[in-house]
């Protein structure tokens, strides 16, 4: 007999073996049960336990002696049908877990020219509003001609952006609605920030390199992060 079905119930071979037992040799004592599977006796009321627990056996007094009776095979269906039940209810529950599961965060690596104007086009093609925290001229010079399609493809998407930038200089807005303020030197590095949807990208202009990652709480926190830093910057260079 393949006990292979009945092991993928939850069943140990020790149970297994109870059970047919059990089916074979009719009501039986602990004692008799021991004997007859050569299991130890302490053993044998941990396993009667269980299957008792689960309907697979049923238990009787005469005498003041136990007697143990396997249920009938059908209670397998049973079984199952009562685990199916269990599952079924919290099924919704399950799915609505599933639905908010935290997705990991994704991290990549851009690297020259062709890398830096894939994150543009990355922009784009989220139809997000974005922040931008540090310097865009450098970008300006190392896309000229580009820039100006990206400003361009901004304006006509309507979408909004704000810049937060250092104090002096002269942004190039994408758009009327484009919002720029400005801040001391000691607020900036090297790098510009900018957050998109779920996404942040930090450019290093000067080895021409960005780092994207896609996690929703990064973003919200930076965006809180940039928000903060608005109130006090000034609405002139």
């Amino acid at each position: 007999m393949d006990l292979s079905s009945l092991e993928k119930l939850g069943l140990t071979k020790a149970e297994i073996e109870v059970y047919l037992m059990l089916i074979r040799e009719g009501s039986s004592t602990a004692s008799r049960i021991s004997e007859k599977t050569n299991l130890n006796r302490s053993h044998i009321y941990d396993i009667l336990t269980k299957l008792t627990e689960r309907g697979f056996v049923s238990v009787y007094e005469m005498n003041k002696v136990k007697y143990f009776s396997a249920s009938n095979p059908d209670k397998i269906v049973d079984y199952l049908k009562d685990i199916e039940s269990e599952v079924e209810k919290i099924m919704p529950e399950l799915k609505q877990l599933k639905k908010i599961k935290k997705q990991e965060a994704k991290v990549q690596l851009f690297k020259g020219k062709d890398g830096l104007k894939t994150i543009l086009k990355d922009i784009i093609h989220e139809k997000k509003d974005y922040i931008v925290f540090g310097d865009e001229k450098q970008v300006e010079a190392i896309f000229p001609i580009y820039f100006q399609q990206f400003l361009r493809d901004v304006k006509n998407l309507r979408l909004k952006e704000k810049i937060l930038t250092r104090k002096g200089f002269k942004i190039l807005k994408a758009s009327q609605s484009s919002q720029v303020r400005y801040l001391g030197n000691e607020f900036f590095s090297p790098a510009t920030t900018v957050v998109y949807g779920d996404k942040i990208v930090t450019f290093i202009w000067s080895i021409q390199s960005a780092t994207l990652i896609e996690d929703k709480d990064v973003a919200d926190s930076f965006r809180n992060y940039f928000e903060a830093l608005w109130k006090f910057a000034k609405n002139q260079a």
